[in-house]
Formats: C-alpha cells, sequence, structure tokens
C-alpha cells in the first residue's frame, strides 16, 4: 500500500509542474506581445523538459534585445528578463537606422520615428557599415556614438535639447540644438574637454542667458569659446 500511495503523491506532484505562467520582466520597447511571439513557449507544457538555453537563444536574435535570462520557477512557471539595447541616436541614411550606446544597429521599428532622440548627419551612406543587428563599422559613426555617450553622462540637459550630430565638410562634429537652432562646432579631437569647457560656459551664463540665446558656439580653439548673440 505504501508503494502506491507513494506512486499516486508522485505523479500528482507531476502534474504541477506543466507550465502555467509567464513572467515577462525588463521589456519598455519590446510588448509583451512580441517577446511571446519570440519565445514561442505553449502552456501546459513539462517545465522540465523546455529548453530554456533554445527559447533564450530565439529572444536574442531580436535586434532590440540585449540580454535575455530565463529561469525556472517551480511548480509552474518561467521567467524571461529582458536587457534591451537603448537608442542613441537615428542615422540620416537612405533608410533611416537606428544606433545604440554600444554602437548596435537596429532597424525602424513598424517603419516610423517613435523615440526622442537626436539624429546623426553626414556619415558615409555606405549600407555594409550599418549592418542591422550588429555593431556599426563606420569608425566616424562610433566615434560620435563614443562623443555623445559622453555628453550624456557629463551634460544630460545638453542631450535632452539636441535635434542633430553631424560632421560638416571640415570633419568637423557639430551639435545642432532643437529649440532655436543654436549650433556647436567642436574640433575633430578633445571631445571630452571641449564639453567641459562647454558646462563652464552655460554655468557662468544660466542666470541671464542659455545656448539658445546664440546663433553659434565655436570650440575649436584652445580654451575659449567663439559665439555669436541671437538677435
Amino acid at each position: 500500500m505504501k508503494i502506491i500511495f507513494y506512486s499516486v503523491n508522485w505523479i500528482e506532484g507531476e502534474k504541477k509542474l506543466f507550465l502555467k505562467t509567464l513572467n515577462i520582466y525588463g521589456n519598455k520597447i519590446l510588448s509583451v506581445e512580441e517577446i511571446l511571439d519570440l519565445a514561442n513557449i505553449s502552456n501546459n507544457k513539462y517545465l522540465l523538459e523546455i529548453d530554456l538555453t533554445l527559447i533564450q537563444e530565439q529572444i536574442q536574435k531580436h535586434p532590440y534585445v540585449k540580454i535575455a535570462n530565463l529561469s525556472r520557477e517551480f511548480p509552474n512557471q518561467i521567467n524571461i528578463n529582458i536587457k534591451e539595447r537603448v537608442p542613441l541616436a537615428y542615422l540620416n541614411l537612405e533608410d533611416y537606422l537606428v544606433i545604440d550606446h554600444d554602437g548596435f544597429i537596429l532597424p525602424l521599428r513598424n517603419g516610423i520615428i517613435e523615440f526622442n532622440i537626436p539624429t546623426l548627419t553626414g556619415f558615409n551612406s555606405e549600407k555594409s557599415l550599418y549592418p542591422i543587428g550588429f555593431k556599426c563599422i563606420s569608425t566616424k559613426a562610433l566615434q560620435a556614438v563614443e562623443n555623445l555617450n559622453f555628453a550624456k553622462k557629463h551634460f544630460p540637459e545638453l542631450l535632452e535639447n539636441l535635434s542633430e550630430f553631424t560632421i560638416n565638410h571640415d570633419d568637423h562634429f557639430e551639435m545642432i540644438l532643437a529649440e532655436k537652432p543654436t549650433k556647436i562646432i567642436f574640433k575633430n579631437h578633445s571631445f571630452e574637454d571641449q564639453i567641459f569647457l562647454l558646462i563652464k560656459f552655460n554655468d557662468l551664463i544660466e542666470k541671464t542667458k542659455s545656448l539658445e540665446d546664440y546663433t553659434y558656439l565655436d570650440l575649436r580653439y584652445k580654451n575659449q569659446i567663439v559665439v555669436k548673440e541671437r538677435i
């Protein structure tokens, strides 16, 4: 009788190990429905037979997914933790693309402009330099990503008002602010020093003016800023 009793309990316990719930965390860009489609897991499947590694690989094929971590939560749940790629800027090429903080190339979602991020213009338009789902190959575009990341970290309000980041005909970077549009010209090296100089200038004028009160600010001269006030 004991053997039969324990066998019945074991069978009842096994029944409880069938998937009932998928918990999805960390997604802000991708919808729950998109992640479920990528995971392609059916309910009432035996929890221990579900290949979490295979599902992880399927989810990570999506260009907006940086990392997907999956785990079982007994008796009947699977947790999916998503870390998405963070869009940094649009690339104004023949077809608009998105580039993330790590320099990876992403497609437009649903063919529309949806993120409040600046646009990179003036870069080499050769398509092979921007493989979707992989890291950008354009050296200049990657330098722009590095510069934008630095500016975002140390002068975040500048990035919030940035419309365009471009390369001019002299191969210098330029920022175009959104509101008026003020042009900020950088020399093509020592970007970090120029950002700190711009921060000091902004602190100096903040009680009476803003950067948008100037037509342009030229940082190409050592330890000084040449400006033209907006009339």
